[in-house]
């Protein structure tokens, strides 16, 4: 099957604790102990990221193996795992990791989700503060006798307005939604469905990429195995079907694939 050129687009933000309810769902949360392991978990994981992306497996593995001794739900890095036991040929092991990283994306998806939450609240705190000082300065700007210290006056309406300017900007910053828990990248479908495909679940394979596509309707890849799929089903229609939306998709398709597709529709 073809394999993926670039690296999943995941991010991992520093964990920021804090606690109760978001949207009616419990987030995972992190008591201090935890918190600090995660952060040392983080550091072990980008440093294997970079090995990985230098061709490093060997030492990449010993980052990733480190990062999840220190936090066993690092589903980033249950993913590279995969990643490179698939690349050496060991579809079990890479199996075992990539089954891991999607159990477990849902509590980096959490702590990403609780961080915004935190800075929710920091974004409260703030206006709280700032419509405390606007109305000490209003109240300051009554108590002034007409014609006293005109300068002084100017400089508090100038206070005045500065402060309003900051709590204007501070809701507008509050309005922005905060993330919700969302599905593993599609390039953990993606990339469980070539490891399915490699030892012959052919039919999870197929189910595996069309969920890549559902979350990333412009996967090019998944596409071309999802044809590939369809083509070793004799079902050529549909590998034509896919085969095309795989190059609208840019993807780079090979012309003998879609040679034979057009053969064996007798074209």
């Amino acid at each position: 099957m073809k394999k993926m050129k670039t690296a999943a687009s995941v991010s991992i933000i520093t964990i920021l604790l804090c606690g109760g309810m978001v949207f009616g769902q419990k987030r995972f949360m992190l008591n201090e102990s935890e918190a600090e392991k995660f952060k040392m978990a983080t550091r072990l994981f980008y440093k294997g990221e970079q090995l990985f992306s230098k061709g490093n497996y060997k030492k990449a593995k010993e980052a990733l193996d480190d990062c999840l001794d220190k936090f066993p739900q690092y589903a980033n890095a249950d993913y590279y795992l995969g990643r490179i036991y698939y690349e050496e040929g060991d579809y079990l092991k890479a199996l075992e990791h990539i089954e891991n990283a999607k159990k477990n994306y849902k509590v980096l998806a959490d702590l990403g989700a609780s961080t915004q939450l935190e800075y929710m609240n920091k974004l409260r705190e703030e206006k709280m503060a700032a419509e405390e000082s606007l109305r000490n300065l209003k109240q300051r700007r009554s108590t002034m006798r007409p014609g006293q210290g005109t300068g002084q006056s100017g400089e508090i309406e100038d206070q005045i307005n500065q402060v309003q300017k900051s709590i204007d900007e501070l809701d507008q910053r509050m309005k922005e939604p905060l993330p919700q828990v969302s599905d593993p990248p599609a390039d953990f479908f993606y990339i469980h469905g070539n490891i399915l495909f490699k030892i012959k679940k052919y039919k999870d394979s197929l189910d595996q990429y069309l969920d890549a596509v559902r979350i990333n309707p412009q996967h090019g890849n998944a596409y071309i195995n999802i044809a590939n799929l369809n083509f070793m089903a004799k079902k050529y229609e549909r590998a034509l079907f896919y085969l095309e939306k795989a190059e609208s998709c840019g993807a780079k398709v090979n012309p003998e694939f879609r040679n034979a597709i057009y053969k064996a529709m007798g074209q």
